[in-house]
């Protein structure tokens, strides 16, 4: 089974592999031979724990090849967006990375800026604009994200919540872009009997249009919560999504006494509003309430440990689910590497969407007597699953326990599976990643096939069979295909060396070693 930090961990390799395996690029000349040397990064706002880890990412990774990375925010104000867009342009910069407050707005300057010569990578939705408007985009499925926030209230309400107790329901949400009311449309749907799209249409668990008479029933929907909201805008708050927004629970709160689930735009709210949950109410009242979000990022992991044990924030964040394949932070880095230096259509593309985690705080009672908190991959489409099915589920990441603390290197657990054995003659190609010391390994299984991995990592379980013809030290690989068919990943093309249409790559083999070098 695909997890979660598969997409995370192959993207820091595009990275690493030319680093550590290969030559260092040197800053983008230009065309005339003397290039500004300027990357802009434009941020919507600065108040977000995600925009400080991503502004940091991006300034590491550039300043170390000699650029002058200057970051900006807007400060949610399109107009300031703009004009620093613009001012960009004017400097000269060689890249602009941006976070777009409305990316329609920046249509226009963005098309300025590709014709001035000058790279664009996008991290989040693109609307309407046009293709020409930028290289490529990091976007996250933010309806999906919705989606399986609902799945993950709907789990914890069910197994908690009294259905026939005098509770009610509050969301917290936000219209403030297309991608925020993209994922508050998919958090609603846990009201929604039928399993619908965005557009309101109905589909079926892949996301395909049916008709009316082929309709079928909502996974994430939960009568309990639906029986107590007459509509989503009923329900809904309007939230600052960079902003504390204690002042907003509070005032929900006071509005309603009775609302005990609050389903969330962001865990940024989750987390304080937790903590006012905390501060405000007794002890023995503090049980009843829970929230839900999307994001997952940084401190607010130690949220969800606490809503389980003491190890962590003591908390009533229940669940939420995790965009950017674990760290959007590095993915965004690694695709704006791979624009400025990467060829277009071989080491990325104009879409680059980010995988989707869930975090369950699971109960001591269904874990042998051992709090954890656990995460998988999601599907493609929508499931939802019980704290029970959770932990059944084969190649289950345990993050966190009581038992043992925190799981620092993102393995697996012994309940998780093992990692892929090596089998045959194994070559290995190790590198300093963003993670630590990161190594591939393939494993020549006899005259004619080949594994290609990450050994001992099982947080990869992508494993990737091929053949190979072996002349003197060099070794050419054809046709590596993932062994999971209904992996959304066929091939390793994320590996720069590995041609990501064919599966097909040329190494040198060290015999003496046991090691690989990749033949770009």
């Amino acid at each position: 089974m695909k997890k979660f930090l598969s997409l995370l961990l192959a993207a820091m390799l595009i990275l690493t592999l030319l680093a550590g395996c290969g030559s260092e690029p040197a800053a983008d000349d230009g065309e005339d031979g003397e290039g500004s040397g300027l990357i802009g990064v434009c941020m919507q706002n600065m108040s977000s724990s995600i925009a400080e880890l991503q502004s940091t990412a991006l300034t590491e990774t550039f300043e170390a090849l000699g650029y002058d990375v200057q970051v900006v925010s807007a400060d949610d104000s399109v107009s300031n967006q703009v004009q620093q867009v613009q001012n960009f342009i004017l400097m000269g910069a060689e890249m602009l990375v941006v976070l777009p407050c409305e990316i329609e707005t920046l249509e226009d300057n963005l098309l300025e800026a590709r014709e001035a010569g000058i790279k664009v990578v996008i991290s989040g939705g693109t609307g309407t604009i046009s293709e020409d408007a930028y290289d490529a985009v990091s976007a996250d499925d933010e309806y999906m994200i919705g989606m399986y926030v609902a799945s993950v209230a709907k789990t914890w309400v069910e197994e908690h919540m009294d259905p026939d107790g005098d509770w009610d329901v509050a969301f917290l949400s936000s219209t403030i872009s297309d991608d925020a009311k993209s994922r508050c449309a998919g958090e609603a749907q846990i009201l929604e009997p039928w399993l619908k799209n965005e557009a309101g249409e109905y589909v079926n668990l892949m996301g395909e249009v049916v008709s009316e008479s082929e309709r079928i029933e909502n996974p994430v929907y939960c009568e309990m919560i639906a029986s107590r909201v007459t509509s989503f805008d009923d329900a809904a708050t309007e939230m600052d999504i960079s902003g504390d927004n204690r002042s907003v629970v509070a005032g929900v709160l006071t509005d309603n006494p009775n609302v005990r689930v609050i389903i969330a735009y962001n865990s940024l709210v989750s987390t304080a509003g937790s903590q006012y949950i905390m501060d405000t109410y007794p002890e023995d009242e503090q049980d009843e309430f829970a929230f839900f979000s999307g994001g997952v990022m940084g401190d607010e992991y130690e949220y969800l440990i606490g809503s389980v044990s003491e190890a962590g924030t003591k908390s009533v964040f229940r669940g939420a689910c995790q965009f950017g394949g674990g760290d959007a932070v590095v993915t965004l880095a690694n695709l704006a590497y791979n624009v400025m230096f990467g060829e277009a259509g071989v080491d990325y593309g104009k879409s680059n969407p980010n995988s989707i985690g869930l975090f369950f705080p699971i109960e001591a009672e269904l874990n042998g007597g051992n709090a954890a908190l656990v995460c998988f991959d999601t599907s493609p489409y929508i499931e939802s699953f019980t704290y029970e099915e959770v932990l059944a589920r084969e190649n289950l990441m345990v993050y966190w326990d009581a038992e043992n603390g925190y799981n620092e290197s993102m393995q697996e657990s012994d309940e998780g599976g093992d990692a892929p054995a090596s089998e045959g003659t194994a070559y290995t190609c190790e590198f300093a990643g963003a993670m630590g010391t990161e190594t591939l390994e393939i494993d020549l299984i006899d005259d004619t096939t080949c594994r290609f991995f990450l050994p001992g990592n099982a947080m990869i379980t992508d494993v990737y069979e091929g053949a190979y013809v072996r002349e003197g030290d060099t070794l050419t690989i054809t046709g590596l295909a993932n062994v999971d068919a209904s992996s959304p990943y066929p091939t390793p093309g994320l590996w720069s060396f590995i041609d990501s249409a064919t599966g097909d790559a040329v190494v040198t083999l060290d015999d003496a070693a046991g090691t690989f070098t990749p033949v770009e």
